[in-house]
């Protein structure tokens, strides 16, 4: 019972204690939700002020940052000034433009005048030149509006430069902007001085912009007309531009302003002359540049050839007709006859005074030489030629008019054929001149028929074209000469330069450098034919289409005007390596040149033979435009074909480059290979020319050089060992004397090496006998003749001595 009751007070009291322990939390914490508004209001006050502080610090401004904003201003405003400065290219700009507008009022000029005559090469000429100042036009636009963007960016970015938030601030602030007085006031000064540049420069491209967009519609007008008119004169020229002959004229005869139609045609002339030497004055500079450098190649060999002149025949085998006796005007042939390149578009008035001028000249060169029926034939042609130029500008489609022209082109074609029947088989370029002849003979004839049938514009420009075609044939054959000429005197200088005063023979430079020459002559001859016959704008247009024309076989396109650039390039390429060793005096035929001329001069040309023609080979790969990308399996297969087939042609390949540097062997060594002896006269990139004493030549790959032995005589000296035994007979024979007849009689032989002793060796010696080897130096060259003299002097001087020689 006690165990109940003592149990039981102990339960009341620690539910007692843990009553309490709940209690002093709650209190606790009511106490505190009593004391924690205060204490929140307080933070929160304390929180509001911090907070203003910290806006208060952020919108303080210092002075330095209003002097940064000035600077930052300042510096936008001088890059938008200068982007809005127009420099000296707008001033090149404008003065092109007035150039331009001068230009298209000189065409309309020109173009306006109407003739009877169609002047259709004209025609083409002022479409043409059209044409360009339209292209010029539009990338003159291109640029202006380039320029103008640019001016117009920097003014849009003007007017956004002065919100800068700093600045604003301080300009709002007038104790700030007293501070900052002068500072601002410059730039407002700045400001408003790049706003009227800015505006003043937008003006004046937009005044360059209208100028420049007149001479663009006007332009596109003309070309548009040009157009029209020359669709009609085509078919008006190969039409029916007149009555038949025996008909009645459609043209009324010539009234009393015919003279007034004269100066009118010679002004549209005269001006058609100066619009196209303008125009054409960028061309100018490279004949400009080729006369310069010929005149000065004449000046510094003005010595040589006066030497040639006074010592004539000591040069007959270089057999010159027209640089001995006249260099000025051969040179001024040589470049008059160059000029169809630059003028084939040129007006006919100017072709036919440049073609006069090389008339005349030439026939300062030809008068002297030719026969009287040739003399005859070339007077009566360059008579021919300017009336029938005169004819053709002047003379009018009427029936007296058309009798005139008749005769002017049955008397033309009467000595075409007098011409044509006096040449001769025998005499240079034969083929070339008969084809010209006959040319002439037929545009004559055509002349005659055309007129008959009413075409008198196309008579004219026939019969024009059959004068020049015979002329200029035979003016071209005396270029090439010419040239071929100057190439001579070229290789005379070089080889006397060198010490070498031995004759070459000339047929064989000339044949090495006629073909490209005449290829040359006969290009300038077709250009001038079809530009008389005011057919090679179409025909070279035609041409150059066709060639131009992208063709695909498989994965691979291509144009034909690429292929026939890649071998051209690589034909001139050998061309000019040939002509290098003509220019520095080697002709590849006789030795003596090598023997002559050291062999480090050999060795550098050699070297630059084979530059060019590396250069030349890169050169056509990169105008062809070969898709070598696309060739990847084929140069695979090459690959395999030079392991397998042509590993002997790349290994001469290679080993002729090794050689050529190498340096062991040169032209004109003294060599032993391959069981032959001779003399090196060439090394090419596949094989190299071996000259032997019988004459012959031998040609070795390269391959089989490097791989053998060579022995040779001439690598450090061309001195060599001859050797010489012979028997003496007599009864006294006195050693003393025998060393002393040997010594004086090898001294004096010519080519013997004086420096060297001769040795003297006495092989079997007896009473009245003894047998002897002499052993001495001489040139490699002169060899076999040194050993030769030798012993007939020997014998004589042991002769006199009167001991027997054996």
């Amino acid at each position: 019972m006690k165990r109940i009751f003592l149990f039981y007070i102990l339960l009341v009291m620690g539910l007692a204690l843990m009553a309490q322990t709940i209690q002093l939390p709650a209190k606790v914490a009511g106490k505190e939700q009593a004391a924690s508004p205060d204490t929140s209001k307080i933070k929160a006050g304390e929180t509001k002020r911090v907070h203003k502080k910290m806006i208060l610090a952020l919108d303080t401004l210092t002075l330095s940052d209003y002097t940064l904003s000035l600077e930052r201003v300042n510096d936008n405003l001088n890059t938008i000034g200068d982007s809005a400065k127009l420099g000296i290219e707008v001033t090149k700009i404008a003065h092109r433009i007035d150039f331009l507008t001068n230009d298209v009022k000189l065409i309309r000029q020109n173009f306006r005048g109407r003739t009877s005559v169609i002047h259709l090469k004209n025609q083409y000429l002022y479409q043409s030149f059209t044409a360009t100042l339209d292209d010029e036009t539009d990338r003159i636009q291109a640029k202006l509006d380039k320029l103008y963007h640019r001016v117009y960016h920097a003014k849009s970015h003007l007017k956004n430069v002065l919100n800068d938030s700093i600045f604003r601030k301080l300009y709002a602030n007038k104790e700030l902007r007293t501070t900052f007085d002068d500072k601002l006031i410059r730039l407002e000064w700045k400001w408003n001085r790049t706003d009227s540049v800015t505006k003043a420069n937008l003006d004046t491209l937009n005044a360059l912009k209208v100028r420049l967009s007149d001479n663009s519609l006007v332009l596109s007008n003309m070309l548009n007309f040009m157009d029209k008119r020359l669709d009609k004169t085509v078919p008006r020229l190969f039409g029916k531009e007149v009555s038949f002959i025996w008909q009645k004229d459609s043209v009324e005869a010539p009234t009393k302003q015919s003279s007034k139609n004269a100066v009118s045609i010679f002004r549209s002339e005269e001006n058609a002359i100066g619009f196209y030497f303008i125009q054409t004055s960028g061309g100018r500079l490279t004949v400009l540049i080729m006369a310069i450098i010929l005149f000065l190649w004449l000046f510094l060999k003005r010595k040589m050839l006066k030497k040639i002149r006074l010592e004539e025949d000591s040069f007959s085998y270089l057999n010159l007709k027209y640089m001995n006796h006249h260099p000025i005007i051969s040179v001024f042939v040589v470049l008059l006859c160059l000029m169809p390149f630059f003028d084939a578009y040129a007006p006919t008035s100017y072709i036919s005074i440049e073609f006069v001028l090389l008339i005349l000249a030439s026939s300062v060169i030809l008068l002297k030489k030719g026969e009287g029926t040739f003399l005859f034939n070339w007077i009566g042609l360059g008579v021919m030629l300017v009336i029938n130029v005169l004819t053709y500008l002047l003379v009018d489609p009427t029936f007296i008019g058309r009798v005139f022209q008749l005769a002017i082109h049955g008397g033309l074609l009467m000595l075409i054929t007098f011409f044509y029947k006096s040449l001769r088989k025998e005499m240079p370029n034969y083929k070339f001149i008969k084809t010209a002849a006959l040319t002439g003979i037929v545009l004559s004839s055509l002349g005659i028929l055309f007129n008959i049938f009413g075409r008198f514009s196309l008579s004219g420009i026939v019969g024009i074209a059959g004068v020049f075609a015979i002329m200029q044939a035979i003016i071209l054959m005396v270029f090439v000469e010419i040239v071929i000429e100057i190439i001579l005197i070229q290789l005379q200088s070089s080889r006397l330069k060198k010490g070498v005063t031995k004759p070459f023979d000339r047929t064989f430079i000339e044949d090495k450098i006629k073909m490209p020459l005449m290829l040359i002559a006969l290009i300038i001859w077709t250009i001038m034919l079809a530009s008389n016959l005011n057919i090679y704008r179409n025909l070279s247009k035609e041409v150059v289409d066709a060639l131009t024309i992208t063709r695909t076989i498989g994965s691979i396109s291509f144009q034909m005007l690429s292929v026939i650039l890649f071998f051209v390039i690589i034909w001139f390429a050998h061309i000019l390596q040939r002509l290098l060793s003509f220019l520095f005096g080697e002709t590849g035929v006789d030795l003596e040149d090598a023997t002559a001329a050291t062999k480090g001069q050999h060795s550098r040309l050699l070297i630059t033979r084979l530059l060019v023609l590396i250069g030349g080979y890169l050169l056509a790969i990169a105008a062809s435009g070969l898709p070598i990308d696309k060739l990847t399996f084929l140069l695979g297969a090459l690959g395999v074909g030079i392991g397998m087939g042509l590993q002997n042609i790349v290994n001469n390949f290679v080993s002729g480059i090794i050689l050529i540097f190498d340096g062991s062997l040169q032209i004109g060594d003294e060599i032993e290979v391959s069981g032959q002896a001779g003399k090196v006269k060439e090394i090419g990139l596949r094989a190299s020319t071996l000259s032997t004493p019988d004459g012959a030549e031998v040609i070795i790959p390269n391959g089989n050089i490097l791989s053998q032995n060579i022995v040779n005589w001439t690598f450090s000296n061309d001195e060599k060992r001859i050797m010489i035994s012979f028997s003496l007979t007599g009864q006294e024979l006195d050693a003393n004397v025998i060393n002393e007849v040997i010594n004086d009689t090898i001294k004096n032989i010519e080519h013997v090496m004086s420096n060297r002793m001769p040795v003297i060796l006495y092989t079997k010696v007896t009473q009245d006998s003894c047998m002897i080897t002499v052993r001495f130096w001489s040139k490699i060259s002169h060899a076999d003749q040194v050993k030769s003299e030798a012993m007939q002097l020997l014998n004589a001087a042991f002769r006199t001595k009167k001991i027997g020689f054996e």
